[in-house]
């Protein structure tokens, strides 16, 4: 039983159902809450008729004035006329109420009688009824009978009540299903984008509806799998990049006994791109790197950019910056991650366009930084697969010409888990810009 109830499509169900049938007896207590009227819309029985015309034909004519007042209440209108009203409209009601004529026919003992309908056009009227029966007396007098139009009255009377407590039913039946389905489902969809830019993060809680908890279970199941996965490669790189590391030892001590001293330079060289190969490599998979610090600090733009590029100027890398001085310019996000993303993109201008130029700016809810460079630019198109890993528009992998393209790569991994990202555009002066979002400090 507790299974059944746990089923999202079983709550909803009965969530529908009870505010269906809460509805319905709010509107049957307006409706039938005693108030004086009879509580059904029709006329008089034909026993009830017979009663009438009897009593009026032996009562006095000096009583009948009573009388009319005694049979006149709530349930019903009764009224002596000398005849019978030119403007009723005897053969529509004739026709609707055809049986209960012939049931008058059998109870009033040759009486003659009409079936009548009012000449309004409206049901609905205060006192008086759609319809009515007239009965011609034994004196020659008429007594017309009429039942008020209590239910249309009452519901009209009541509208609002019935309309707002319908109202305020559906509401509680609607927030209930936002609260069962909705609001998990965001959360759901919320922690599915967060994936990528933070595996780390604390798992969903299981809660809600059978179907959300499964579906939750699911999502925390998936997640504990790629972070084991992603562990399992960081600990396989990095015990190839130590095997590697020792071998590259040895290569350089051999390389030492080359007797020509340009094959000896050439040979450590690319040794030692190898190693820095092997570092990039395991920088860019391991997951710290990716994550950078889970928690984030709040850093002045102005003066990280200050720092690098008067460090780059000393070591005489073309390197400026176009950002004024100022209040500082917060960011908030690890300021490890930071220098790194200053640090790479500030290397792919060097090495590819010939200088660096550096910029930040801030918009409503977010803080910029930019690096320019004066290069040739690279085509819209590429700009998705220069991000990727190992992808360069220079397709060696020597140090001389940038390196083995993972330099992007790291920078857009280090902006999401900062809950910013990386965009590239080519400037309309000439050259690329990398730009990189970080969320405000203030």
């Amino acid at each position: 039983m507790k299974g059944l109830l746990g089923s999202l499509v079983v709550r909803t169900a009965i969530a529908f159902l009870l505010g269906l049938a809460l509805l319905q007896v709010i509107i049957a207590v307006a409706v039938v809450w005693p108030d004086g009227d009879p509580a059904l819309l029709r006329l008089v029985s034909p026993h009830e008729a017979d009663a009438i015309a009897g009593v009026l034909e032996t009562a006095a004519p000096a009583q009948r004035q009573a009388m009319l007042d005694a049979l006149n209440n709530g349930q019903r209108v009764v009224r002596l006329l000398p005849d019978f009203p030119a403007n009723g409209r005897s053969s529509a009601v004739g026709r609707l109420f055809g049986r209960l004529s012939d049931g008058y026919a059998g109870q009033l003992h040759g009486r003659d009688f009409k079936v009548l309908a009012r000449p309004e056009s409206r049901l609905i009227a205060r006192g008086a009824a759609g319809v009515r029966l007239a009965i011609r007396l034994k004196t020659g007098q008429v007594v017309l009978i009429e039942r008020p139009p209590v239910i249309l009255r009452r519901l009209a009377a009541r509208f609002a009540f019935i309309a707002g407590s319908a109202a305020l039913v559906l509401l509680l039946v609607m927030l209930f299903c936002v609260q069962q389905m909705v609001l998990p489902a965001l959360r759901l969809a919320r922690a599915t984008r967060e994936l990528a830019g933070d595996i780390g993060a604390p798992d969903l809680l299981l809660s809600g509806a059978a179907e959300i908890r499964t579906a939750a279970a699911a999502f925390n199941e998936m997640k504990q799998t790629i972070r084991a996965l992603m562990d399992e490669r960081t600990r396989m790189l990095a015990a190839i990049a130590h095997d590697l590391r020792t071998y590259l030892t040895r290569l350089r001590l051999r390389a030492e006994f080359i007797d020509d001293p340009d094959q000896r330079a050439r040979a450590v060289r690319d040794l030692n791109d190898m190693g820095l190969l092997l570092d990039d490599t395991l920088m860019f998979a391991r997951d710290e790197a990716r994550r950078a610090q889970t928690a984030r600090d709040v850093v002045d733009l102005r003066s990280e950019i200050a720092a690098i590029v008067e460090w780059r100027r000393e070591v005489g890398e073309p390197v400026d910056t176009r950002v004024r001085a100022g209040p500082p310019m917060l960011a908030r996000c690890s300021p490890m991650a930071l220098r790194r993303i200053l640090g790479n993109l500030t290397d792919n201008a060097v090495r590819y366009g010939k200088a660096a130029h550096l910029d930040a700016w801030r918009d409503d809810s977010a803080v910029w930084l930019a690096v320019d460079d004066d290069g040739p630019g690279a085509p819209p198109e590429m700009f998705a697969r220069l991000v990727q890993p190992f992808e360069r528009m220079e397709p060696s992998r020597g140090r001389q010409t940038g390196g083995a393209g993972l330099g992007l790569a790291i920078v857009k991994a280090l902006a999401r888990s900062q809950g910013g990202d990386l965009v590239l555009e080519n400037r309309d002066v000439g050259g690329l810009r990398a730009a990189v979002r970080l969320p405000a400090g203030d």
